[in-house]
């Protein structure tokens, strides 16, 4: 197992290496696809954020080692080995830009990948944000660790109709290895969650105008990030309300509900704290 787990690690820092890009002042936000690495989201994300204003730069953070999702599900050391490269490549990130906020987005078995991935994070670097979209991970997980090496929240978006994870992921098993419901479907409340920095944030029939329906991958469409997800993640000087502010008005004339940008207990990011 040690020596596999050594392959993968070769492996994903093969595929991580590269030129630096000079948006990385600016901050930079991982964006982890699901399991297979099939591409939801990785071409919408970037799109989103740029949308609403996002100056950093966005990369995908490709660990699927078999592009087969029940066997990426079921074979959790993939998963656990993407988060530990991950995990370096976020610090030494923060090493070369230590006043930059750093975040993740990930989507469905990517929230495992991204957890472990913080939890990997060398002290005393700190994650800022992470959003975890349909996440196959256990609904009781322990985040106390990750939350240590984050300064910011985790913010779980879920639904209770996502069909994934109500039929093969209760089948096969959370990418965490048990059979709890995942927190895709109910919310993170596990050890850490009494702390108030797991933000579990239930599907709303105005998200629907943005193109969440409270399906498994829609929720990475680029209306939905550069309307909603964003204000987790562009700094508050930074940031384009315009395009939220549109974004917003045509959820509320869709669903007939009127509705503010920001709920009342919704703070937006407002930069390196």
């Amino acid at each position: 197992m040690k020596r596999t787990l050594i392959l993968v690690g070769l492996v994903f820092a093969a595929a991580a290496g590269g030129c630096v890009d000079p948006k990385e002042r600016f901050g930079r936000t991982w964006y982890i696809d699901g399991a297979g690495n099939w591409g939801f989201g990785v071409v919408e994300v970037p799109i989103g954020l740029e949308k609403a204003g996002y100056r950093g730069q966005v990369s995908n953070h490709h660990w699927s080692l078999t592009l087969n999702p029940a066997l990426d599900q079921t074979l959790r050391f993939i998963a656990r080995g993407g988060g530990a490269v991950l995990g370096d490549e976020i610090t030494a990130y923060l090493r070369r830009n230590p006043k930059a906020d750093a975040n993740i987005i990930a989507l469905s078995a990517g929230t495992g990948v991204g957890i472990w991935a913080i939890e990997h994070v060398a002290p005393p670097y700190k994650v800022n944000n992470f959003i975890a979209l349909g996440s196959s991970l256990s609904s009781k997980y322990d985040t106390r660790k990750a939350l240590k090496n984050m300064k910011g929240n985790i913010y779980v978006y879920y639904a209770p109709t996502d069909p994934i994870l109500q039929g093969p992921v209760r089948a096969i098993g959370t990418i965490d290895g048990t059979f709890d419901d995942a927190a895709g479907l109910v919310g993170l409340h596990g050890p850490g969650a009494r702390g108030g920095r797991i933000k579990n944030i239930a599907w709303k029939p105005k998200y629907a105008a943005l193109g969440w329906t409270g399906g498994h991958v829609d929720c990475v469409n680029q209306r939905f990030v550069a309307a909603e997800l964003e204000k987790w993640i562009v700094p508050h000087p930074e940031r384009s309300p315009r395009v939220a502010q549109q974004a917003e008005v045509s959820a509320a004339q869709a669903t007939g509900i009127p509705e503010t940008i920001y709920n009342a207990s919704d703070q937006p990011n407002t930069g390196p704290r």
